[in-house]
């Protein structure tokens, strides 16, 4: 009987144990989450004070767990066999804190987003405005050209009447409207944006003769990756491949009902989307063969140019909302989702009392600051704060960001 008891107390201590390390991991989680939403809002009215902003993680949680069985006896009473099993248990959690401020951590939060990380985010259904709005700083047309701010300060209370006519008038809207906003409304009124991955078929050279081309010379040519020769009207020429990526803006249907689209590259370095000849459709092609300089007379697109945001200047961004909500301006985008009716949710806003649905609230200098719940007719908040935290996540190591494979190409 003994040995009955002391196996049964072990196994109660072996159950035990594991009902413990679940637990305390499902605590130690809930406490990350809430020191990574009241830190990112932390940051966010720092950056609305503009006041320097500071990061902390949290490297690592230890947790320490004992348990130990024991066996007593009683013979007081005189009944059964005496034997008391006993279980004793004790928690010893560690964490392992440090600051992010290091230059590596500093670089990444500086560096502009990857383009790539666009057409992922695109992948996954969110709206276009959402994503126009919160990773792009500004459209320009180049030197000397027209330029849309993406500044929360030039936002103004305006009628849906006034609305319409600032959307019609794109990058030539003048104050009150907000030009950002304007040519966003423009640029996604026809549909969603969409993107597009081709073959960029480049001439190099000019046009050469039968004799010409099997000449043993251009052997050497026709040994480096991406080169070949290719029929070019009544001789041929030599060609680069090269991998292009493209981001397609719906225009209004043509005569025949169909869907006209203008294709603007992708690279990674600033601008990281710009405008390119539309020789053959880069939007809907597998392989487009461009014409050489100067032969087809078509000039570029004239398409504006987008800069993308670093995760740095995003958290500007959303202090920035927030400061101009304090001021009385509502922050909201216009957002229009296939076979829905078209939305104005406020971008981001943190409240000062609570909300009829709040979800979590951070103290700062004082106050207390509540997030409500996510909302896609009236509140994106919760939402914002989510892609912002992978957003800054994938900055903390360049390693981190997928690395674009498509080439600016000049001529």
């Amino acid at each position: 009987m003994k040995f009955l008891a002391c196996l049964f107390a072990l196994l109660l201590a072996s159950c035990s144990m594991e009902q413990t390390i679940g637990e305390h991991a499902i605590g130690y989680n809930r406490s990350v989450e809430q020191s990574a939403d009241s830190l990112m809002v932390l940051n966010i009215l720092r950056a609305r004070d503009e006041a320097p902003l500071h990061f902390t993680t949290i490297g690592s949680i230890r947790g320490g767990f004992s348990l130990g069985a024991s066996l007593g006896y009683d013979g007081s009473t005189g009944l059964g066999n005496g034997i008391i099993p006993n279980i004793n248990g004790s928690t010893n959690p560690g964490f392992d804190i440090g600051p992010l401020d290091r230059q590596e951590f500093a670089r990444g939060l500086m560096r502009p987003f990857d383009p790539v990380l666009f057409r992922v985010l695109w992948d996954r259904n969110m709206p276009d405005q959402l994503l126009l709005y919160l990773l792009v700083s500004r459209f320009d047309e180049g030197p000397g050209g027209r330029r849309a701010i993406n500044n929360p300060a030039y936002r103004n209370n305006l009628t849906p009447a006034e609305q319409a006519a600032c959307t019609a008038q794109g990058l030539n809207a003048e104050p009150p409207c907000d030009r950002f906003q304007a040519v966003v409304d423009q640029l996604t009124a026809n549909g969603p944006i969409l993107f597009n991955g081709y073959t960029r078929i480049v001439p190099i050279g000019p046009r050469l003769t039968q004799p010409q081309a099997a000449a043993p010379e251009l052997l050497a040519a026709l040994r480096e990756p991406g080169i070949s020769l290719r029929a070019d009207g009544p001789g041929y020429r030599l060609m680069r491949a090269v991998d292009q990526m493209v981001i397609c803006i719906p225009g209004p249907q043509d005569a025949q009902g169909r869907r006209v689209y203008t294709a603007a590259a992708v690279d990674r370095e600033p601008p990281q989307v710009a405008g390119i000849p539309q020789d053959g459709d880069p939007c809907s092609a597998d392989e487009v063969v461009e014409q050489p300089s100067g032969i087809s007379g078509r000039p570029a697109v004239p398409a504006i140019a987008w800069y993308l945001r670093s995760a740095e200047e995003v958290l500007q961004y959303l202090g920035a909302i927030q400061r101009r909500e304090e001021q009385g301006v509502p922050y909201r985008i216009s957002i229009r989702a296939a076979a829905q009716p078209r939305s104005n949710p406020r971008l981001f806003r943190l409240w000062r009392e609570r909300p009829a649905q709040a979800r979590f609230s951070a103290a700062y200098r004082g106050d207390n600051y509540w997030v409500a719940q996510h909302n896609n007719r009236e509140d994106l908040t919760l939402h914002v704060l989510a892609l912002t935290t992978q957003l800054l996540n994938l900055q903390k190591a360049a390693a981190d960001i997928a690395a674009s494979n498509t080439l600016r190409l000049s001529r």
